[in-house]
């Protein structure tokens, strides 16, 4: 079972309920999406990381906690929103140290405190492996939140900074949510659709596309590559967390990306273009490719 599964059959359980009709955006995007008062609406997501398949034993506290922070950032960044409070769950084995904790919290307290979020509780319980997961919620204007589900036929596909290698470089566990610069974006672009890049940009746009019923199709010597890193593994290899979008083309000119890249030091470039759908989600170089981005329940 592929996780585009587990999630179809979580959604038509979930989706039914007359408690569930109180959400704008429900099961599959980034982030759930709720009415919250007449300027606001509420955001919502939830990560977890577990050893063994997001980090290694023996990964320091002080990473894990900025990890476990940004993955819930990035997905709120998707939607164009602002954090505000969060939750946390851990699982651990009983042989962690006090000393561990210690530092954990510690980060984990820092670090929300530079997002200006709280965190206000949670659970714990004794596990085999350690596993973490937060759930953050947060805040968009009324009816901003950018979904993945509105690329239009003939939009720009834009993505920031560069692809690839981030296992081998170690941003795995430093990379910093796009928070700011998809606020900025929403503002400067008006993005008809908007993720970030977690599990690879093949497998990721072809999400986008399915959510917008439409192809995506990529130039693959346009997509921005980290150095030392090919097309495939750059589109493949996932953890990347930057923001991948749509925008009507007349949004988008050469002004904009300088104005871009000097404000946040940064890349935003396009890749390619929404087209009508065909029997393929997502092409590179108008050719099907048997690639695959990382998938938790395997093929």
């Amino acid at each position: 079972m592929r996780e585009e599964d587990l999630i179809f059959f979580a959604r038509e359980f979930f989706s039914k309920g007359k408690a569930s009709r109180e959400l704008s955006e429900g099961i599959g995007d980034d982030c759930a999406v709720a009415a919250f008062d007449r300027r606001r609406d509420l955001i919502l997501t939830c990560d977890t990381l577990t050893e063994g398949t997001h980090f290694l034993k023996g990964v320091p506290p002080e990473k894990l906690a900025h990890k476990l922070l940004a993955v819930n950032l990035s997905d709120i960044a998707a939607m164009a929103g602002s954090p505000w409070l969060a939750l946390l769950s851990l699982s651990s084995p009983k042989t962690f140290s006090k000393g561990f904790w210690e530092r954990f919290f510690r980060a984990l307290g820092n670090e929300a405190e530079r997002y200006g979020l709280a965190v206000a509780g949670g659970d714990c319980v004794a596990g085999e492996k350690l596993t973490l997961t937060l759930t953050m919620l947060g805040f968009v204007p009324k009816g901003k939140a950018v979904l993945r589900s509105g690329a239009r036929k003939g939009d720009y596909v834009l993505v920031t900074g560069r692809l690839g290698g981030t296992l081998k470089s170690g941003k795995h566990l430093a990379f910093e949510p796009r928070l700011e610069e998809a606020r900025y974006l929403r503002e400067k672009l008006s993005p008809n659709a908007m993720m970030d890049l977690s599990d690879g940009l093949f497998e990721d746009g072809r999400k986008l596309a399915l959510a917008s019923s439409l192809t995506m199709k990529i130039k693959g010597d346009l997509v921005p590559l980290n150095p030392g890193c090919g097309l495939k593994e750059a589109m493949t290899g996932g953890e990347d967390f930057e923001l991948l979008l749509t925008v009507p083309p007349e949004n988008w000119n050469e002004r904009i990306r300088k104005n871009f890249q000097r404000r946040f030091k940064l890349d935003l470039t396009p890749l390619g273009f929404m087209d009508a759908q065909g029997k393929e989600p997502l092409l590179v170089d108008g050719s099907v490719r048997s690639w695959r981005g990382y998938a938790h329940f395997g093929i």
